[in-house]
């Protein structure tokens, strides 16, 4: 009966470290879809297929949403690791955010013009 969410009030750790996983997954998900969908269109049309229309639309906000779904992951498992959480469970959501703006500075940097 630890494991069952609402026997105690407040919640466990364990249910906020589940959280934060499900979470990161998630950003990482919507991060690979928004990827996938600019790369067919460029690969299909080039650069007039995503410029200026609902495919750069719908990439930005892939990358927006998987940015702060990301953060909020992050936050979640800092939150379960204070909570007594192992902190070795917890390592896809504390690095999710990082490598996610690591990645988007280093494109920005050397794909851009």
């Amino acid at each position: 009966m630890e494991d069952v969410p609402g026997t105690r009030l407040g919640g466990d750790g364990r249910s906020a470290g589940r959280t934060a996983w499900r979470l990161a997954a998630l950003s990482l998900m919507v991060l690979a879809l928004g990827a996938v969908l600019f790369a067919t269109a460029w690969v299909v049309g080039g650069d007039d297929a995503v410029s200026d229309n609902w495919v750069g639309a719908t990439v930005v906000l892939a990358l927006f949403a998987g940015l702060f779904c990301s953060l909020v992951a992050m936050v979640t498992a800092l939150y379960a690791g204070i909570r007594r959480e192992p902190w070795s469970t917890l390592w896809l959501p504390l690095t999710t955010f990082p490598a996610v703006v690591a990645v988007v500075a280093l494109l920005e940097a050397f794909v851009s013009e």
